[in-house]
């Protein structure tokens, strides 16, 4: 189990990097852009500035590049001799870490103790990429240029579209708003919470496996 570990970890390595680069740049740059726009002698801005620009430029990127470096990680995975079933859980694994690793940076940087709040978030975040690999990378794979142009096209209209649809249609907005402060960002309703993380998550693992088995080998060999 360890050499699988280590054999997806060496495929994966170059978009771990690059995703972590990403994050410290970010972060960066959420610093600097605290010192010219509001206090910087305020030290716990300076802490949500580093920690909301790392995250939300970590997950802006990774929706542009997670599906791609998938789609190449899993083919280069299956040549080097690895089974379906061990590139399918060790990827998942090494994503969970990814994510784990970087909400422990979060929690630790952000003032208030807010470490729930990270938490939920990172899961929920996982669940989000699970569901974009599940879909987007697979079919990546199975189609190529086809299913990518497929896949960012249908990303750009869901997030062009649905700010629009929550600003024009008050009841989308009043909805969304009330799951994410009674559900996300409130100590209340966490089994409901949680129940519905572990349902979407599990649903995607599902899902994932179903069409990454249908993949044809000549597929995964291109």
């Amino acid at each position: 189990m360890g050499q699988k570990f280590k054999a997806m970890f060496e495929v994966r390595r170059d978009s771990i990097l690059l995703s972590y680069g990403i994050f410290l740049i970010a972060m960066v740059f959420g610093i600097i852009l605290c010192f010219f726009t509001m206090d910087g002698k305020d030290f716990d801005s300076i802490r949500y500035a580093a920690v909301i620009g790392g995250a939300s430029i970590y997950f802006s990127i990774s929706l542009f590049f997670r599906i791609v470096y998938y789609s190449m990680e899993s083919q280069r995975a299956v040549l080097f001799g690895m089974t379906r079933r061990d590139t399918f859980i060790f990827e998942k694994i090494i994503d969970f870490i990814e994510i784990a690793i970087l909400a422990v940076v979060c929690a630790v940087l952000l003032p208030g103790g807010k470490y729930l709040l990270v938490i939920k978030l990172a899961v929920l975040t996982f669940a989000f990429f699970s569901w974009l690999e599940a879909i987007c990378g697979n079919l990546v794979i199975k189609f190529g240029k086809t299913g990518y142009w497929v896949c960012y096209i249908g990303i750009f209209v869901v997030f062009l579209g649905l700010p629009k649809l929550i600003q024009f249609v008050p009841p989308v907005r009043n909805v969304l708003v009330k799951i994410a402060e009674g559900m996300v960002f409130s100590n209340q309703s966490q089994g409901a919470y949680w129940g519905a993380m572990a349902g979407m998550i599990a649903l995607a693992l599902i899902v994932h496996w179903i069409l990454f088995r249908k993949i044809s080998v000549s597929s995964l060999a291109e």
